[in-house]
């Protein structure tokens, strides 16, 4: 993903790193002080952390939901 594509609010899935293959929410974007990178995006993953990412270390996900009851995995 490019940076001028990232907003608060947008599933997206992580694609590298040691988070790779989770999902979550962009909480917000720009510059962070206190972390390895200084651009990127805050990341909430559904852990009790917020993760910083690059924006080539994710992909958007369909902002539509599954159906109630349905579930995404891998095989």
């Amino acid at each position: 993903m490019k940076l001028e594509d990232l907003k608060p609010g947008l599933p997206v899935q992580i694609t590298a790193g040691y988070h790779k293959g989770k999902t979550g929410k962009v909480i917000a974007v720009g510059t962070f002080e206190g972390g390895p990178k200084q651009i990127g995006a805050l990341v909430d993953i559904a852990e009790p952390v917020l993760v910083i990412l690059e924006p080539g270390a994710m992909e958007k996900l369909p902002e539509k939901p599954l159906s109630p009851g349905w579930e995404e995995f891998e095989i």
